[in-house]
């Protein structure tokens, strides 16, 4: 029972507040509450606007490529760093480092990194000859700041996790390949990674689901910009309620995400239920 009670007040009933929120103009303007029931209209509203589509556009863009580029950079250190030849302990708790760092933080940091008068990564491109993207001017590019500093901070949490994958594969089973005569690439592609599918499947979930969240390095970035190019769903959903005060509206767009990430997640355990064999 006490269970039951925390679980009401902490997740049910606010998920049925803000599902009520939905469906009210619900504004604080003024100083006053003003919520009144107006259907769907909320939801009408986003399902006609061109700037919220772009905005899931933006927030998938931002999520695969992430997951992606964090996916093939983890699980391969992984792999490196479980050979024998490259047993690497100190470097590899150092890697650990970046998950410790609050993302306001990381955030400050990769924009200073990308400033055009005093920043790191432009001076260090000119000082070998290479031209410096315009990181605030151009839209491609400014995608692609955040998802450094995104890979920067979440590649290590993925080494983690593809590393307690490999341990858990039997050497009994790369001492039969070694006995056949294969070789260090083909023990990879044919053992080790379809052995360590559960675990990918596993670690795609668990970093799609905050990437199609994320919010606080976009914000202090790039802030949406250049003019819309950047502004994921979640600095919409924060420019509808803060900026325009639409507390309905904002809400709205947030249960699509919602449904979006659930949608996401409900296919991969799908799919990893379907191959729990492995």
């Amino acid at each position: 029972m006490p269970t039951f009670i925390t679980l009401l007040l902490i997740t049910i009933f606010p998920l049925f507040y803000a599902l009520n929120v939905t469906l009210r103009d619900y504004s604080l303007a003024g100083g006053k509450q003003v919520h009144v029931f107006n259907n769907f209209k909320n939801y009408a509203y986003l399902l006609r606007n061109p700037e919220f589509y772009h905005s899931l556009w933006v927030t998938l863009r931002f999520a695969f490529l992430c997951v992606a580029i964090e996916l093939v950079l983890g699980s391969g250190l992984a792999i490196l760093f479980n050979s024998k030849n490259y047993r690497l302990e100190p470097a590899s708790m150092m890697m650990m480092l970046p998950m410790a760092i609050a993302p306001a933080a990381i955030g400050l940091v990769f924009r200073w990194f990308y400033s055009a008068e005093v920043g790191f990564i432009p001076y260090m491109l000119n000082s070998i000859g290479l031209p410096s993207p315009s990181w605030n001017s151009n839209g491609t590019a400014a995608l692609f700041s955040l998802v450094i500093a995104d890979v920067w901070e979440w590649t290590p949490y993925v080494f983690l996790i593809c590393t307690a994958g490999l341990r858990s594969i039997q050497e009994e089973i790369y001492e039969a390949a070694d006995i056949d005569g294969a070789g260090g690439w083909r023990k990879i592609w044919q053992i080790t990674l379809p052995m360590l599918k559960p675990t990918l499947i596993v670690v795609i979930l668990l970093r799609a689901i905050p990437a199609l969240k994320e919010f606080d390095k976009i914000y202090i970035i790039t802030d949406g910009g250049p003019g819309r190019a950047t502004e994921a769903t979640s600095a919409f959903i924060f420019k509808q309620f803060l900026w325009f005060n639409n507390l309905g509206t904002a809400t709205a767009a947030a249960f699509i995400l919602l449904v979006v990430i659930t949608i996401s997640s409900q296919v991969m355990f799908g799919y990893l239920r379907r191959h729990e064999e492995w």
